[in-house]
């Protein structure tokens, strides 16, 4: 392939260079090829019987061209030369040239004289021309090409050596709105133009992926065949239209290589490389297998323990001397003392757990004497003497009750079934509100509640009560003094609405305040465990809690779902 990029870019380069060399020339000589056409055009006009020939020569002699020539064609209304000094190009219709065609129908508008814009390569000859155009009269016009004889043409000598060539070939591409069509340039010339194009290889749309020639330069990239023992490579030499470059809209170089020595060496080596590939399978499996053995399975074995928190037991690991083994009896030691530790903490928080709840049985007894003997005192004191001191007492009685019910539910929610049943919120809402009432009362805090009748939910009654109490005790204790805190339970189709509004700064944390052990103020003291049971009672019912801050009050608002409960 190196050679075949070599060949490519030295035709790319000699197709160029020819070109621009071309092009630099004739650019120089525009101005002196309008005179010439304005002087023949005007001559023709005056007299279009004159001799071409003639007319050539005199204008040769008036503009003292010595290096340049130049041909005549006159072309009538269907764009076909009907008169030339150029006999290969008589009867060709330049209908078929796009650049010759935009010029004539410019000219036939604006009878205006006009140069192409680059240089041409005639088919038959090679020859760059360089082509000027203008109308004549009576729907003719006049066309004038003009050769430079000192212009050395590169191209055509680059074609030439391909003539006798029979491993390579140049071919020209054209595009047209029927398809595409190739000629091979490298072949013996034509004696017209007409027999030129009966010579063009015409490929249909469908066909082009079939054509190699076309395909490569339709891709843009090289494609090869084979053939008995030679490689056939088809080469665009230019991946842009060179059409406004050189005159050809690309150009395919077609290469045969004989690779026959290449096969050979192939066929030398195909049994060393077949060994070498088994070889290098047998070294890859052994390592494999060493590697899985000695590091794979004790690893995953190891890994597998700690995943399952269990004791790495394989002989084959433990027994080693190498790192995965002291890796796997660290290990194991460390769970020994682990699981001995967690044995140990599991005794006291039994321990633990079981002292609170003797704690919490033996303050029952103490408290219902206390409660009954609060009550026998307000009923033996006639002239409310003791009023105020009562009330003071039957406040903390409430506040231990309360406490000791959120003490006894927090250790015994998680061993014990509390079963729901059909309750009426309305009824235990405004049970709790009057057992609230004196604590409110000492604290200078008035309890407002708006509780709609006869309404229903199936829940436990002791987790209602949590759920209502540690509010209302929360409410209390943080809300403004002498500002009122309102309780409100109203139904809205399937939905129960029960909310607890009270004056108060608002909440710093609201993520955190339903969490375990999280106080909001320090400085109020209190077991951190309210909210955080009301979260649980309400992931248990499906109950959606809330908390919004609206004009100075915290609103703690709580969601009973009907349809599906009741």
């Amino acid at each position: 392939m190196e050679y075949i990029s070599e060949e490519s870019n030295f035709y790319k380069q000699q197709l160029v260079s020819s070109y621009y060399e071309a092009f630099h020339k004739f650019d120089t000589q525009k101005k002196l090829f309008r005179s010439i056409h304005k002087e023949a055009l005007e001559i023709l006009q005056t007299d279009s019987n004159i001799p071409l020939d003639s007319l050539v020569k005199e204008l040769k002699k008036r503009f003292h061209l010595k290096n340049i020539n130049f041909h005549i064609y006159l072309i009538d209304k269907n764009y076909t030369i009907y008169k030339t000094t150029y006999q290969k190009d008589l009867g060709f219709n330049l209908s078929v040239v796009p650049e010759a065609k935009e010029f004539l129908d410019k000219t036939k508008k604006d009878k205006k004289i006009y140069i192409s814009d680059f240089v041409s390569t005639d088919a038959l000859t090679m020859e760059y021309k360089l082509y000027s155009y203008s109308y004549l009269k009576d729907n003719h016009f006049l066309e004038l090409g003009f050769i430079d004889n000192d212009l050395y043409n590169s191209f055509r000598v680059t074609i030439e050596k391909f003539l006798d060539s029979k491993d390579a070939t140049i071919y020209n591409i054209l595009k047209t709105k029927d398809g595409y069509n190739y000629y091979n340039l490298s072949a013996k010339r034509v004696q017209n133009k007409e027999k030129f194009f009966q010579k063009i290889k015409k490929v249909s749309p469908q066909d082009v992926y079939k054509n190699p020639i076309i395909n490569s330069y339709k891709m843009g990239n090289p494609i090869t065949t084979y053939k008995d023992n030679n490689a056939i490579v088809f080469v665009p030499l230019f991946k842009d239209n060179m059409y406004r470059k050189i005159g050809f809209e690309n150009v395919v170089l077609k290469v045969k290589i004989d690779i026959s020595s290449k096969l050979e060496a192939l066929k030398k080596y195909k049994n060393i490389f077949y060994i070498s590939m088994v070889v290098t399978l047998l070294f890859l499996l052994t390592i494999y297998i060493f590697i899985n053995k000695h590091f794979t399975y004790p690893i995953e074995k190891i890994v597998e323990s700690i995943t399952n928190k269990k004791k790495v037991s394989q002989k084959s690991i433990i027994n080693k001397k190498d790192e995965l083994s002291i890796i796997a009896k660290e290990y194991n030691n460390l769970l020994a003392s682990l699981n001995k530790e967690i044995l140990t903490n599991k005794t006291l928080l039994e321990e633990n757990k079981r002292f609170i709840a003797d704690t919490v049985h033996q303050i029952r007894t103490p408290l219902t004497n206390i409660m009954m003997n609060s009550e026998m005192i307000k009923r033996s004191d006639k002239e409310n003497k003791a009023e105020n001191f009562i009330d003071q007492i039957n406040a903390s009685i409430n506040m231990l009750t309360n406490s000791y019910e959120d003490l006894s539910y927090t250790i015994t929610y998680d061993t014990i079934e509390y079963s729901a049943t059909k309750l009426s919120l309305s009824e235990i809402l405004t049970q709790r509100v009057q057992f609230f009432s004196t604590i409110s009362k000492v604290n200078f805090k008035e309890l407002i509640f708006e509780i709609e009748k006869d309404i229903y939910f199936k829940i436990n009654q002791i987790e209602l009560e949590r759920l209502i109490d540690n509010n209302i005790s929360n409410a209390i204790k943080y809300a403004d003094t002498n500002k009122p805190i309102t309780i409100t339970l109203r139904r809205v189709q399937n939905s129960i609405y029960l909310e607890f509004k009270s004056y108060s700064q608002p909440i710093k944390n609201k993520e955190k305040l339903f969490e375990k052990n999280y106080r909001e103020d320090e400085s109020k003291r209190g077991l951190g465990l309210g909210l955080n049971m009301v979260k649980l009672i309400c992931k248990k019912y499906n109950i959606k809690y809330e908390l919004t801050y609206i004009d100075g009050q915290n609103n703690f608002k709580y969601t009973f779902k009907v349809a599906n409960n009741v």
